[in-house]
């Protein structure tokens, strides 16, 4: 989920979905200057135009404590939407710094106003999502309370950010927020629509109020997650954003794992944390965490399994993986899972150059013959020539598999060729 304060911006900028595809500032910059040039058109008498001749949808934050032209900003923003231009950046900023420094009686006001102009549904909805975020910020149950028909009935606008508003409320009131989540599951507000019978969004809300029980009330959190279907446990937790809970709180997740989610699914919760710790600190924090939590061998393994794996290719999406990332991987592995080294070498390497980065696969193979030929084992080469990289360079890949000194296991990897 977009951080609300980034959300802001990107509502008002853009469509949400294509800004979350964007992964740099230069590349936001390119893009943001084709929208601009493609928004251009001819000029009419009476037309509002830039310098350039191009159409201005330059909008106008007022100064100090005068009052903002809501009329005139909707329009401003019914221009761009309509273009597909983006407005002025810069004024976006301002326009946020002064809609959070807004009280929530004044916020409501603003709804109240904006609501009175008659807009147009779309154009209507973009500007009540601007004051949504700073109304949670202020006063979240008064947010909850205004935009709870929104929950289910707009959830690419308003309704999504509205789960903050629970874990915000629960921060300062958890027995509160709790009962009104739980009247709500009662009236039916999170009723599923799909066939599956699962409510996406009654989901976010319940990783939002738990992600806070479980530094504040570790028995409330299980008996939240113990009420759901079985088959939706894992999934509500793994919407918790694990890097930012205590270590408390994440040694309480560990439990609720541990006890609630099925046997089956446990080690996948355990990749999906390791897959958000390893980018917050490599492998020193995936090893706190194993040791906070006690962690049992089979634990260790699958952790350790995947923190290899999202170490190298975290890596390769910088740099070419070097001979002395995989000596400090390896050696991390054999103090925390002995006996899985030399297999989990051959697909970390393989994960690693899948997405034709600056490591390539060919530099992949070559570190793999090299770990194959030093252990004598042929786990390396078996896993590394049994991922979806080697498959999808067979030229290369074929001759390795006669390097694999079991007949068996070399032939079953040629037939997985064919």
């Amino acid at each position: 989920m977009i951080p609300p304060g980034v959300a802001l911006v990107a509502v008002l900028v853009w469509n949400v979905s294509q800004w979350r595809s964007i992964s740099s500032q230069e590349e936001q910059s390119r893009v943001l200057r084709t929208r601009i040039e493609s928004a251009r058109s001819p000029r009419k008498p009476g037309d509002p135009t830039a310098a350039d001749g191009s159409r201005s949808s330059k909008i106008k934050i007022p100064a100090g404590n005068e009052a903002i032209d809501w009329k005139n900003l909707s329009a401003r923003m019914a221009e761009m939407q309509e273009s597909g231009g983006v407005g002025d950046m810069r004024a976006m900023v301002e326009l946020q710094k002064r809609l959070s420094g807004m009280s929530a009686e004044e916020l409501i006001a603003a709804l109240d106003a904006i609501s009175a102009l008659g807009l147009e549904p779309g154009v209507r909805n973009l500007m009540e999502e601007m004051l949504v975020e700073p109304l949670i910020g202020r006063d979240p149950e008064l947010a909850l309370a205004t935009f709870a028909d929104r929950i289910q009935n707009d959830e690419d606008g308003v309704g999504w950010q509205l789960s903050a508003a629970l874990g915000a409320w629960a921060k300062k009131d958890p027995a509160a927020a709790g009962a009104w989540f739980d009247r709500q599951i009662a009236a039916g507000l999170f009723e599923s629509k799909s066939l599956d019978g699962q409510s996406q969004r009654r989901m976010e809300f319940e990783a939002a109020l738990v992600g806070v029980l479980l530094t504040s009330d570790g028995v409330a959190a299980g008996q939240r997650i113990a009420a759901l279907p079985e088959d939706q446990r894992r999934e509500a937790l793994e919407q918790i954003p694990f890097s930012e809970l205590t270590a408390a709180g994440q040694k309480a997740y560990a439990e609720l794992v541990r006890g609630l989610v099925p046997q089956d699914e446990r080690a996948g919760s355990f990749t999906h944390i390791i897959s958000e710790l390893i980018p917050e600190g490599g492998y020193a924090k995936v090893e706190a965490f194993l040791d906070g939590i006690q962690a049992s061998p089979e634990e260790r393994a699958v952790s350790a399994r995947e923190a290899a794996n999202s170490q190298l290719e975290k890596i390769a999406g910088e740099r070419a993986v070097t001979r002395d990332d995989v000596e400090a991987m390896r050696e991390w592995l054999n103090r925390q899972a002995p006996g899985t080294v030399d297999r989990v070498t051959g697909e970390a390497l393989a994960d690693a150059a899948q997405d034709g980065g600056e490591f390539s696969f060919s530099d992949a193979s070559k570190l793999a013959v090299e770990y194959h030929r030093s252990s004598g084992n042929d786990d390396v080469l078996v896993a590394f020539l049994e991922s979806y990289a080697a498959r999808s360079n067979l030229e290369e890949a074929l001759p390795l598999a006669d390097r694999i000194a079991d007949p068996k296991r070399r032939e079953k990897i040629l037939r997985k060729f064919q």
